[in-house]
């Protein structure tokens, strides 16, 4: 059995890396984490992607938090991310209103402006 690999995502939450897949197909790896936050809320988005990229020695704007499903009461939560190699496999794979969520930026998803962004 190989070694699951232990992030701290703040003070009040760690996690293990559950799967760590090198997607070559993509160019990514695929991350998946169990994160036990038990007495506080679920992990910010940020706090997940600073601590992946320090870890993994990627850049954060390369790290995409693709789902965060957190156990109602239970203070653990299942992250799902992808970690790229390069900016433009990111571009390319990658819904825009993820990347826009992940760095804080407000994506307009649909109306008769949405068109006009880019």
């Amino acid at each position: 059995m190989s070694q699951q690999l232990k992030v701290k995502v703040s003070d009040k939450a760690e996690g293990i890396v559950e799967k760590d897949i090198q997607n070559n197909v993509f160019n990514r790896r695929e991350l998946y984490i169990k994160i036990y936050h038990i007495g506080s809320g679920t992990p910010s988005r940020k706090e997940i992607i600073s601590a992946l990229s320090a870890i993994y020695g990627a850049k954060e704007d390369l790290v995409v938090v693709k789902d965060i499903e957190t156990v109602y009461g239970g203070g653990i939560s299942y992250v799902r991310v992808n970690i790229y190699k390069n900016k433009e496999d990111l571009e390319k794979i990658e819904p825009k209103h993820l990347i826009g969520r992940d760095t804080g930026q407000k994506v307009k998803k649909g109306g008769k402006n949405a068109a006009k962004q880019g």
